[in-house]
């Protein structure tokens, strides 16, 4: 009877141990799912040139530097770019942008708060408010104000879209941009964006295709073509590279 009644106490000794074990393997299984980078937007690049459609992390920096050749009636010149977003605080965001320095006399600054958003807030909509200041040579002192809507939706693990529409009371203007980022494999991502102005007289578009290339989890690299897809242009076509890094 004594024998009988250790061997029950050892075997549930076991049976509690190997629950325990099980446990574990249960929470250490839901931490790893949790911490996958599917649900990481680094797991994906930042658009080309289009805006993100909803701001980073608190903590979060991210830069995008760009080299841009462009033509225009046979003739080619060269630029550069830049485009650096920070995260604030809880679904507030800060952008400063420039595509093209050397042409472009004034620089964008917005902020966005994003009103709505997934769990993982990757995805939702925010509300934009953006400055545009003199930064080079212009006869236009002026500082623009324009206030506008941002969207951004993240179909994990293979499409990722960003858009942007604003509208400047002063000039009575629409601009607008829209990116779509593909995911062919964990390092290379397909980037297809349009982007345009519309007022009362005209309207304009541009299309550019991309391949982004991460090195890393907080850096990738790029090459872009771009060509207007309306009249007036511009200009006639652009080449651009670009290097993208993240911090937090």
């Amino acid at each position: 009877m004594l024998i009988n009644s250790l061997a029950i106490a050892s075997d549930n000794k076991h049976k509690s141990a190997e629950h325990t074990d099980n446990s574990v393997w249960d929470i250490e299984k839901q931490v790893k799912t949790a911490d996958a980078p599917a649900g990481n937007h680094h797991s994906f690049v930042h658009p080309f040139l289009a805006h993100m459609g909803m701001p980073d992390g608190p903590g979060e920096i991210s830069a995008r530097i760009m080299s841009i050749e462009e033509r225009n009636a046979g003739i080619a010149s060269g630029t550069y770019g830049f485009h650096i977003e920070a995260g604030i605080v809880d679904r507030l965001g800060l952008h400063l942008r420039n595509d093209a320095v050397k042409t472009h006399s004034k620089t964008e600054m917005m902020l966005q708060y994003a009103v709505l958003k997934s769990n993982d807030g990757l995805s939702g909509i925010s509300f934009i408010a953006e400055m545009e200041f003199p930064t080079g040579s212009t006869s236009n002192n002026r500082i623009e104000g324009l206030y506008g809507i941002s969207f951004a939706y993240l179909w994990i693990p293979v499409l990722a879209v960003n858009s942007v529409i604003h509208y400047n009371p002063n000039e009575k203007m629409v601009e607008w941009e829209i990116s779509f980022i593909g995911k062919l494999t964990e390092k290379i991502f397909p980037v297809l964006e349009f982007s345009g102005d519309m007022d009362q007289s005209m309207s304009s578009a541009n299309a550019l295709f991309a391949w982004k290339f991460k090195a890393s989890n907080d850096s990738a690299f790029a090459l872009a073509y771009r060509v207007p897809v309306t009249t007036p242009r511009e200009f006639d076509s652009q080449l651009l590279l670009q290097a993208e890094f993240n911090f937090e």
